[in-house]
Formats: structure tokens, sequence, C-alpha cells
């Protein structure tokens, strides 16, 4: 089994308990330090089913929640910049306009989302649900997306995503250096909607 195939622990799950230096570890630091950073890909179906969404696939990171409080699912979070840390970690919701440096919050979390020094999952390329932006412009099918401006990285309204304003001439291909995070593939309305998207945000 290689790297990309045997990931610790599933999509909808997160990596054991918050404990720091936990004796079942066996090495010195937080629960999942050795998992953090590790890039995996999942097929994506809905794991409580096994049902096939979209035969495509789903590549996530591993990191550690240092928001200080429970995150979401389906909502853009922001990497931590803190040398050594930037694979690992992230620190809450994004909340500025065509913020890069994100991931979504693994879409099949209970719906209380992932504690405080927990490991999850974070999407970073390839299909998953996000959450639209609640006010502005609806999404449709097709849409560059983007995250947008909140007042704090724990705001409702970070996190979120909206129609981007880079037009395709402007678009580089393959990169999202002009803040384009992905497309959707369904539609949304801004009165708390998801969206299927296929995002892409060059992060591994």
């Amino acid at each position: 089994m290689g790297l990309q195939v045997d990931p610790p622990f599933g999509l909808g799950q997160v990596f054991g308990p918050t404990t720091p230096n936990d004796s079942l570890t066996g090495i010195s630091g937080s629960y999942g330090d050795n998992w953090v950073g590790s890039v995996k890909e999942f097929p994506d179906v809905v794991p409580s089913t096994g049902a096939v969404r979209t035969n495509r696939r789903k590549v996530c990171v591993a990191v550690r929640n240092k928001s200080g409080a429970a995150l979401l699912p389906k909502r853009l979070v922001t990497f931590s910049t803190t040398a050594g840390k930037l694979f690992s970690e992230v620190t809450g919701y994004s909340a500025v306009t065509n913020e890069e440096r994100v991931g979504v919050v693994d879409e099949y979390l209970p719906a209380a989302g992932v504690a405080a020094d927990e490991v999850f999952w974070v999407t970073v390329s390839g299909p998953t649900e996000v959450a639209v932006a609640l006010s502005g412009t609806d999404v449709a099918a097709g849409d560059r997306l983007a995250a947008i401006t909140a007042a704090t990285a724990g705001a409702t309204t970070a996190g979120r995503v909206t129609p981007s304003s880079v037009g395709a001439a402007t678009t580089g291909a393959g990169n999202n250096g002009l803040g384009v995070i992905g497309y959707a593939v369904s539609a949304g309305a801004t009165t708390g909607a998801n969206v299927l998207a296929h995002v892409s945000t060059r992060f591994v």
C-alpha cells in the first residue's frame, strides 16, 4: 500500500483524542503529529452509504485545527503561514477576498464539526461541497469560485464562497493565483446553501 491509498482515518472522522503527549503514541508531542501534513486520495463516494457521486478523486491533507474553536464542515479554512506549519495546521475560516492558501473542511464531518486541536481532512483538489456566502450573488453552475471577506476568521460569514470576478481572459491556466479556488458544479443561493464544487487550490 502506498501513501496515497492507505489513509490512517476516513472521511467524516477525526484522528483520535486531542490529549497532548498521549502515552499511546509512544512519541512526544500531540496525538497525530506523525500524520499531519499527509496527502491522501479518496474516491468520491459517500462514506456512510458507499454511493458514488462523481467518479472523480478527492485529494486531501491531514491538518490540525489550531483556530481555538470548532470548525464546521464545508467551510474554507486558511493554512498556517508559520514556518514548519504551512502544510499541517489551519488557523480558522478564510476571511479575506480571494484568499489563496485554503482548503475545504471535510464535508462528511458531523454538524458540530471538528474540535480545536483535532486532526482532520481538508480537501484541496477534487469534488466537495462548499458553503455559499450569506449575501451578495447567488452561485450558478459553472461559476468560478473565490473566498469572501469577513470580519474575523471565526465569523458566521467567514469560510464561504462567492462567484469570482476573474474573467476567462485573465485566469491563469492551472493556478489559483488570482483567487479562483474552483468551479461550481451545482447552483446555490445566498441563503446558507451549499454547492457541489470541483476545487483546485494547488496546495499539494
